[in-house]
């Protein structure tokens, strides 16, 4: 390619009857400057072209990055979704378990408080039969007594009786 250098060192052969050296030099310098801007800015450019090139991988490194960093995300929340799902099935499962074991074992309270209410009640039952018996003896030896005692007072010399409710 063409540098400005290479323009500005041109040196053309005069000849005779050749064009005007002033206005070659004149046009060869409006050309070298026009030139060397355009080569500037083209070097400008290709330098602004590697600079957006590397840049752009870059960003496209830090996007596969990210990329895998959101997959590995995902994975983690499922992971860590079914862990969750897992653990609950299990608190439950223990939760429904530990129930089922209140529950037997408030059965059995309430069976053994049955048979002591029953035995309770056994017990009262047998007792009223007995204070019953106990009671219905110590009438019949009142009454026992009572016969022997009016028998007695009938025999006895002056043939007195207490009758009742005098």
């Amino acid at each position: 390619m063409l540098t400005p250098l290479d323009i500005n060192k041109k040196e053309f052969h005069r000849s005779f009857r050749g064009y005007s050296c002033e206005e070659v030099d004149e046009f060869l310098e409006q050309v070298l400057r026009d030139y060397g801007q355009v080569y500037r800015e083209n070097q400008e450019l290709r330098e602004k072209n590697l600079r957006l090139a590397e840049e752009l991988e870059r960003y496209t490194k830090l996007e596969q990055t990210l990329k895998d960093a959101l997959v590995m995300a995902q994975q983690t929340a499922d992971e860590m979704r079914q862990n969750a799902q897992r653990e609950a099935g299990l608190i439950i499962q223990e939760a429904e378990n530990k129930a089922r074991e209140i529950l037997n074992q408030a059965r059995l309270q309430v069976e053994k408080a049955e048979r002591y209410r029953s035995d309770l009640e056994a017990m009262a039952a047998a007792f009223k039969t007995r204070l019953r018996s106990f009671l219905q003896a110590q009438l019949e030896l009142l009454a026992a007594e009572e016969a022997a005692a009016s028998t007695d007072a009938d025999s006895q010399p002056g043939g007195e009786t207490i009758s009742e409710g005098v």
